[in-house]
């Protein structure tokens, strides 16, 4: 059923960005919880369009009408989206961009004397700061660890470094704590099943979660706020939820500035 959806992907390349549109529009809900699981559309929706369609379930569409319907398909829901929203393709280039920043910082950072002696004046409280930014990763989503052999080339030390970022790392996830709160407590009468199903969640796993969170702060490249906000919601306290992130982010930050000084020869 998919074979002329793939025979089109292998000839058409520049149809891919369509194809996966489509096939995430058209993804079943519950895609995640049934083999082979991917955001697939089911075999019985799409036996159902292509008998809408065609008069048939199994019949096969030419591969043009398949190309025309899914470029015209995401042509139509680009058009529905708010106006005003940073496309991906932006969003992606600002994050390669602020990479190369920090790689262009740590590379130079023994040449770069105005800078070290800026980041030496403001020092932890400056460095508490910006790991409360970087933190809340929707406005930096670059850890500020990656500037790890810099900020010791200013004359930080290492273990007051690493444990400075850890805290203001935790206060950035701690205003998305505080969001996902505020977010329960002012929510309309439509949220209240979801609100219901939460509570249900949290009277059964107390402990589970947290553990999760702590390990997800740890290893997980992501932000912290994805389980965060959610865990506010289901009113998980807050002095559990910022004790298990802030073990977490200290892991997560110290093998990120080893990791950057083993790259870029600093550090120690």
């Amino acid at each position: 059923m998919y074979r002329p959806f793939l025979l089109l992907a292998l000839r058409r390349p520049r149809l891919w960005p369509a194809l996966l549109s489509s096939a995430w529009a058209f993804r079943p809900r519950d895609w995640y919880r049934r083999p082979p699981f991917l955001p697939l559309p089911s075999r019985a929706y799409m036996r159902w369009r292509l008998e809408t369609a065609y008069g048939e379930p199994d019949a096969v569409p030419p591969a043009d009408e398949i190309a025309r319907f899914v470029t015209w398909s995401a042509d139509m829901r680009r058009r529905m989206r708010p106006r005003g929203r940073v496309p991906l393709v932006v969003k992606l280039l600002a994050v390669a961009g602020l990479v190369a920043f920090m790689v262009w910082v740590n590379l130079r950072a023994g040449d770069m004397e105005g800078a070290r002696d800026a980041a030496a004046a403001a020092g932890y409280p400056g460095l508490l700061l910006a790991s409360v930014i970087s933190g809340f990763n929707v406005v930096w989503p670059v850890p500020v660890a990656t500037f790890y052999p810099f900020f010791i080339e200013s004359g930080l030390e290492p273990v007051p470094t690493l444990a400075t970022i850890a805290v203001g790392m935790t206060g950035g996830d701690l205003l998305g704590y505080l969001i996902g709160s505020t977010t329960r407590d002012i929510s309309s009468y439509r949220l209240a099943r979801f609100r219901a199903r939460a509570e249900a969640l949290h009277d059964r796993h107390r402990f589970l979660p947290l553990g999760l969170l702590f390990l997800y702060a740890a290893f997980v490249p992501l932000p912290n706020e994805l389980l965060v906000i959610p865990m506010a919601y289901m009113r998980y306290s807050m002095p559990a939820v910022m004790t298990a992130v802030l073990f977490g982010n200290a892991i997560f930050n110290t093998m990120m500035a080893m990791g950057v000084s083993l790259i870029f020869g600093a550090g120690g």
